[in-house]
């Protein structure tokens, strides 16, 4: 009877045991929860922001190359465990359309570098995509890579400002989500885009949008809480013809400067020189004509003197003519230079001789 009794017992504990584990394994999550989690994000927010709709999990999207085949746009949405873990090949096969290979020189002309580069919209670190063409843009290093030659994360009117800035904020919030839109501005059917746009924002596990700021200047923040940022295509040692994508390089060479340099200094000496030669000629001219002058004025200065004495003489000589003339008497008395009467003989005639001769004294 005891036996019987434990067997019964022992029966009972093992359908009753069944029976528990078959009511845990239907109070498991049900899928119907999973989905409405899925599902929670704002699907017409999202379309209106210009994002990628919330699926959780990673997201490309690449629009295809236009009618003159320019790259367009790259959107993304990924979380921190979706970067690629294989280091990127340098060497790119695809050359975007515009693009031209040009060394130039920068700064103070001493070294040349690289001006273009064929940059990613989505980088790398974020898409694992290297030579597709749909993501490729020919963008200037300073642009693409914050320098003339190697990479300067510190400038802020490059990408890689913002490319290491948003790899480390994935890195800091791994249950996030980053939504990353890249679209190259071009202006009608120029090759080379003017400017490239970047979009970005955060996303938590139930879809909500994270306003993200990474602290520079140029960003701005629209009423979606997504941030955008325009960066120009440019480069301070180039002037380029964004229809084509050729370019000038608006740094001279240290060689050339100098030789510029030598060449503007030779023509200040010469130009001193001839200066010098000119001014040295027209003091000789001015103190010749000055010599002159004076010679001439003492000449005329000497003629009217001796056009003076000769008129004198002249005057005092007629003077004497008429004295003679006028003193000429029946009796021969005569007036000599000093006024005084002489007789025929000369000799001199007295007072009394001359009153009585009817002349006067």
């Amino acid at each position: 009877m005891k036996r019987l009794l434990s067997l019964t017992f022992t029966v009972l504990s093992m359908i009753t045991l069944v029976g528990c584990s078959g009511t845990k394994e239907e109070t498991k999550v049900p899928v119907e929860k999973v989905e409405q989690k899925q599902a929670k994000f704002d699907e017409k927010l999202f379309k209106e922001a210009g994002l990628l709709p919330f699926k959780n999990k990673k997201q490309l999207v690449l629009k295809e190359l236009d009618s003159l085949s320019r790259a367009k746009s790259a959107h993304i949405q990924l979380k921190n465990s979706d970067e690629p873990t294989e280091k990127r090949n340098s060497k790119l096969k695809y050359d975007p359309v515009g693009w031209h290979n040009y060394k130039f020189y920068y700064g103070d002309g001493t070294k040349e570098a690289w001006l273009m580069s064929r940059g990613h919209l989505v980088g790398y670190q974020f898409s694992g995509l290297n030579d597709e063409k749909r993501n490729l843009v020919p963008m200037t290093n300073w642009l693409n890579s914050g320098n003339y030659t190697g990479i300067d994360d510190s400038n802020e009117n490059s990408m890689i400002y913002y490319e290491n800035k948003l790899d480390s904020w994935l890195a800091t919030h791994p249950n996030y989500y980053l939504d990353y839109k890249v679209t190259p501005i071009y202006q009608d059917d120029e090759l080379i885009p003017r400017q490239i746009e970047l979009q970005y924002v955060g996303i938590d596990e139930n879809g909500s949008l994270l306003e993200i700021k990474l602290g520079g200047t140029k960003e701005k923040v629209d009423q979606f809480s997504v941030t955008h940022v325009v960066l120009d295509n440019v480069s301070a040692n180039a002037e380029i013809n964004y229809l084509d994508g050729s370019a000038t390089n608006t740094v001279e060479s240290q060689k050339e400067r100098e030789e510029k340099e030598k060449v503007e200094w030779e023509k200040a000496e010469k130009e001193a020189e001839e200066k010098a030669k000119k001014e040295a000629e027209e003091k000789a001219k001015k103190e010749a004509e000055e010599k002159a002058k004076k010679e001439e004025e003492r000449a005329q200065r000497e003629e009217q003197e001796r056009a003076k004495k000769e008129e004198q003489e002249r005057v005092q000589k007629e003077n004497q003519q008429k004295s003679n003339v006028g003193s000429s008497n029946a009796y021969g008395y005569f007036k000599d230079s000093n006024g005084r009467w002489h007789r025929p003989n000369g000799k001199y005639a007295s007072k009394k001789e001359i009153r009585e001769a009817g002349l006067e004294w």
